[in-house]
């Protein structure tokens, strides 16, 4: 076994290098890997308001939904008197759960739209988070907005 001197460039054996790059390579491909997975989908109840995360899945009934994310947000930040609430404009990938009949729609949450009509469904905007403010812009990454679905009589 080498003592290092302070001020000296120890040397690694070969054998404790090789071992510690195959585990940092190894790290990097599980986190790689990882981050590259499916999302899970999650279910939910007709009639029941939930709430998605940009990119997000949830199934509800025989329906598929992702929020894709915000594509327009003029709404008033709450820290400002403003003449009009303005509008947040949503963007929705909406399937059959099997992945079929796929499309794209977009709802608002003061004009109308604020809702869509899918294969017997209606797909109503309730909500969306976080309310801007003047100081602050909103990273696209935080926006999460709640949904309903319910089956049209």
């Amino acid at each position: 076994m080498e003592l290092a001197v302070a001020g000296s460039n120890p040397v690694v054996p070969p054998k404790i290098f090789m071992r510690t790059l195959f585990f940092v390579i190894a790290g990097v491909l599980v986190v790689g890997l990882y981050g590259c997975a499916p999302a899970t989908i999650k279910e939910f109840s007709l009639d029941e308001p939930f709430t998605l995360f940009v990119r997000q899945k949830a199934q509800v009934a025989e329906l598929q939904i992702q929020f894709l994310g915000v594509s327009q947000d003029s709404r008033c930040p709450v820290d400002v008197e403003c003449v009009w609430a303005g509008n947040a404009q949503i963007t929705l990938r909406v399937s059959l759960k099997d992945g079929t009949k796929e499309t794209v729609i977009t709802i608002n949450s003061y004009t109308e739209p604020r809702e869509a009509i899918y294969e017997g469904f209606r797909i109503e905007f309730v909500d969306l988070r976080p309310v801007p403010r003047s100081d602050r812009p909103i990273n696209p990454a935080e926006y999460r907005v709640t949904l309903k679905v319910s089956r049209v009589p």
